[in-house]
C-alpha cells in the first residue's frame, strides 16, 4: 500500500494546502479548473482541465436526485470512464509495470493546476477512524474503494503515519455508513500527522478489470475520534455494542479480558471512562447529546484492544 501511496500518479506532489476549505459533506461544489464541470470544494478529479488541455473526462458528478444523497442536498457520484489523452498516459499502474490506467473513476482530496495533481489537505490530529456513507452500482466484476492516509513530512521524505481502506464489490441500492479504522505504524507512536489524504474510486485498482459505467456514491465524510500515545497494537478483541443506535443505555461485551471502556465525542472530548466487570459494562446514556461517539476498549494495563463507534438517538 505504501508503494501505491507514492506512485499512484507520476506527477503528484504531496503538499499541504494552507487554510483550504474542504467539503466533507459534498454540499459545496466549485468549478474544476477551466472546465465546464465541478468538484466538491477541496477535492480533485479528472474533471479538471487547464488551457492547453483539450480533453476533459468527466468522472465525478454532483448528484441532487432524491435518494442519491445520504444527508443534505447532494452527494458525489463517481463514474468509471475511459480516459483520453493526455490523462491516459499520465497515470501509471503500479501493479502492472509499464502499463497505464485508461479506465477509471477517482476523486481525491487535493488540487490540480498546470498539469500537476497535488494531493493532500492539512490535518493536525491523530484521528482514529474515518466515517462516510456510500452506495455502489458496479458493472459485473468491478469493485470500489476508499483509502485514507495520515502522513507527515520528515526532512526529505514523507512518512505514512497511519492508513486504512474500505473495499466493496456488492451492489447496494441504499446508503450504508462505513467506518475505516486507521492503523498506525508502530514506529510512529505519538507522531502527529500534518496531512490527510483520501482517495475514492469507483473501480478496482490493483488488477485489470475496471468497468466503464460503475457508479460509486459517497457522502458525509467525517473523521471520528483521536488516538493517544498508546496505539492499537493488533491484539484484537471482538466487541459487542448494543443497541446501536442507543437511547437510554448501551451495553459492551468483550470476547477477551477487558477492563475499561473510554467514550469520546466526535471532537475528541472525553465523555467518560467506564469500568467493565466480567468483560461487560452497561452505560446509561440519557444525558448524552444525540450524535456519533467513539469508544476505546482497554485491558488492565490500559492497552487498547479495540475501537469502534456508536450512535445516540432520541
Amino acid at each position: 500500500m505504501k508503494k501505491l501511496f507514492f506512485t499512484l500518479i507520476v506527477s503528484v506532489l504531496f503538499v499541504i494546502t494552507a487554510k483550504a476549505q474542504v467539503s466533507m459533506d459534498m454540499e459545496t461544489w466549485v468549478q474544476a479548473g477551466t472546465s465546464a464541470y465541478k468538484n466538491p470544494q477541496g477535492w480533485t478529479s479528472f474533471n479538471q482541465n487547464t488551457s492547453g488541455l483539450n480533453v476533459v473526462s468527466q468522472t465525478v458528478y454532483k448528484d441532487t436526485t432524491v435518494g442519491d444523497f445520504y444527508q443534505g442536498l447532494a452527494s458525489a457520484k463517481i463514474v468509471t470512464s475511459r480516459l483520453g489523452s493526455p490523462f491516459a498516459t499520465q497515470v501509471p499502474n503500479p501493479f502492472r509495470p509499464g502499463h497505464t490506467y485508461d479506465t477509471m473513476g477517482i476523486m481525491a482530496l487535493g488540487t490540480y493546476a498546470s498539469g500537476v495533481f497535488k494531493f493532500g489537505r492539512p490535518i493536525a490530529m491523530r484521528q482514529a477512524a474515518l466515517s462516510f456513507a456510500s452506495k455502489y452500482t458496479p458493472v459485473s466484476g468491478d469493485s470500489a474503494y476508499v483509502i485514507a492516509y495520515l502522513t507527515k513530512w520528515n526532512v526529505n521524505h514523507r512518512d505514512t503515519i497511519a492508513r486504512g481502506i474500505y473495499r466493496t464489490g456488492a451492489t447496494t441500492t441504499s446508503y450504508s455508513v462505513n467506518t475505516i479504522t486507521m492503523t498506525y505504524g508502530p514506529a510512529f507512536a505519538g507522531v502527529v500527522p500534518d496531512t490527510q489524504m483520501i482517495y475514492c474510486s469507483s473501480s478496482r485498482y490493483k488488477t485489470v478489470g475496471s468497468k466503464v459505467g460503475s457508479a460509486f456514491y459517497v457522502d458525509e465524510f467525517q473523521w471520528v475520534g483521536f488516538t493517544g500515545i498508546d496505539d492499537f497494537n493488533g491484539e484484537t478483541a471482538h466487541i459487542s455494542c448494543f443497541p446501536n443506535p442507543a437511547t437510554s443505555e448501551i451495553n459492551f461485551t468483550s470476547s477477551v479480558n477487558a477492563n475499561f471502556v473510554e467514550v469520546a465525542d466526535i471532537t475528541g472530548r472525553k465523555v467518560g471512562l467506564f469500568v467493565m466487570q466480567n468483560n461487560k459494562v452497561k452505560i446509561q446514556t440519557e444525558s448524552f447529546t444525540p450524535g456519533l461517539y467513539l469508544f476505546t476498549v482497554m485491558n488492565d494495563k490500559k492497552v487498547v484492544i479495540n475501537r469502534g463507534k456508536f450512535e445516540i438517538s432520541k
